[in-house]
């Protein structure tokens, strides 16, 4: 067996381990190539051996050593070696290496590596090689009479599969538990009329501007069809509730207050159209994040701030 991208493990329980190695690879998936595979054996009472496709660059190599030792959710310890031929990293360039992390490490973000001549490395995630003491030596690992293999292979259209299951899941549960704050808030601005009328009215706009502040924010629920609809629904329905309340609680005239009710429903009649036409052009979906990954983003980002932060003033004013 090639030692280039070996795994040596000592300790831990078997199906911790795995557990730990599939936890990578889906984490990894998006930069790995589809159908890396990762045979995992036993090598006797608490040793595993994992033996990564020979096309995992070096720098996911350390990666997965590090995962490994320091994995999400899982308790335990272990000593770990990892065995590869450095490509394409100056220091080190087609040096074989030893790969470890120090039982003293406190750091958490970097793998130290020994070479065949034993002169030791630290390796950080940022890109930094840096010449260190050890007492660590190089050694080829004796592996003999492995037993079959249990193989794991990336696979990128699966993990999306769960990545999108688990993202309708979580947008499903805080459109229920926003709602439920959103409507808790409305029943609360009711109850300040038996404050005063002013005091009512301003509650209101802070709820119709809260309303206004989610359905930007969360930009990728307003991507799904039928959450779009319901915070359609939603606004159109704060939007006459808001024409009611001043139709029976105060005069004709408009004021500050009442763009409460104009900011969710003016930033829903943008957004859609805006979005279609973004789509027609640029072939995907906007992104509404910070800093905004292309300049089409900002652009959109903008538009739709100016949708929910200045088309409620213009509506008033042709309006009065």
């Amino acid at each position: 067996m090639t030692t280039d991208n070996l795994v040596i493990i000592n300790g831990g329980l078997y199906n911790d381990i795995k557990r730990a190695l599939k936890q990578w690879i889906d984490l990894y998936s998006d930069n790995l190539q589809d159908n890396l595979s990762f045979e995992f054996y036993k090598h006797g009472l608490g040793n595993y051996i994992i033996k990564v496709d020979k096309k995992l660059d070096n720098e996911r190599f350390y990666y997965l050593i590090n995962y490994l030792n320091y994995p999400e959710g899982i308790d335990y310890k272990i000593d770990i070696e990892g065995f590869t031929t450095v490509k394409g990293q100056k220091e080190l360039e087609n040096k074989q290496i030893l790969v470890y992390i120090p039982a003293n490490d406190k750091e958490g973000g970097n793998v130290y590596a020994v070479t065949s001549d034993n002169e030791t490395f630290k390796i950080d995630f940022g890109g930094k090689v840096i010449r260190v003491r050890d007492n660590k030596s190089y050694r080829v690992p004796d592996i003999r009479r492995l037993s079959d293999p249990e193989i794991f292979r990336v696979n990128k259209s699966r993990v999306a599969d769960i990545k999108e299951e688990i993202s309708k899941f979580n947008l499903e549960k805080r459109f229920r538990i926003i709602s439920l704050i959103a409507l808790g808030l409305l029943i609360v601005s009711l109850l300040t009329i038996l404050i005063n009328s002013h005091t009512f009215f301003k509650a209101n706009f802070f709820v119709g501007l809260g309303l206004g502040v989610w359905f930007f924010g969360d930009y990728k629920m307003l991507q799904v069809d039928k959450y779009y609809f319901y915070c359609f629904l939603i606004a159109i329905t704060f939007f006459g509730y808001g024409l009611f309340i001043k139709k029976q609680f105060s005069n004709s005239t408009l004021k500050l207050t009442d763009l409460g009710s104009l900011y969710p429903i003016s930033l829903l009649i943008v957004q859609k159209p805006l979005r279609l036409i973004y789509k027609l052009f640029l072939k995907r979906e906007p992104v509404v994040d910070r800093p905004p990954p292309t300049f089409w983003d900002f652009v959109y980002s903008i538009l739709l701030f100016l949708a929910f932060a200045v088309l409620p003033f213009v509506i008033m004013d042709n309006l009065k």
